[in-house]
Order: structure tokens, then sequence, then C-alpha cells
């Protein structure tokens, strides 16, 4: 009786054992595909951000040049003041 006993001892201790290393070993896999979505996300934020202030400086800088060239300054001027190129400008 002793020895069914202490077997049943130590066989719940392995599965203890396992089970707690499975139970680990999933709560660092989904710890590591919650980060790397975190990641991601935030890496999207920042290209999206990135983009549309690019996209925004580039009207605005059309913007002012198209209303300078309304206001007869010339095309070298504006070129030089907005960093637009004098074949852009021109296009306005």
């Amino acid at each position: 009786m002793a020895v069914e006993t202490l077997s049943n001892i130590t066989q719940d201790e392995i599965e203890y054992a396992r089970m707690t290393t499975l139970i680990k070993s999933e709560l660092d896999w989904r710890t590591g595909i919650f980060e790397a979505e975190k990641k991601g996300r935030n890496e999207g934020r920042n290209e999206g951000r990135n983009e549309g202030l690019i996209e925004g400086q580039n009207k605005a800088s059309l913007d002012i040049a198209r209303n300078l060239k309304g206001m007869g300054i010339s095309i070298s001027q504006i070129a030089e003041g907005t960093g637009l190129s004098p074949e852009t400008i021109a296009r306005l």
C-alpha cells in the first residue's frame, strides 16, 4: 500500500510539472503574439502618420506656391521659398 501511495504521489508530481510547463509555454506564446501585434500596430500607425504628414506638407507647399504665383511672384523665388521645382510651379 505504501508503494502504491508513493507511486500515485510521484505520478501526480510529474503530471503537475507537465501541466505547469504547458501552461507556462502557452502564456509565453500568447505574450509573444500580443507583443508582436502591439509592435505591428504601433509601426503601422507611425508609418501612416509619417506618410500623412509628408502628404500634408506637400499639399501645403503646392497651395502656397499657387497663391504666390497668383500674386505675381517669380517662379524662381517661389521655388526658392517652397523647395518645389520650377517645373512643378509652372504647372500650377
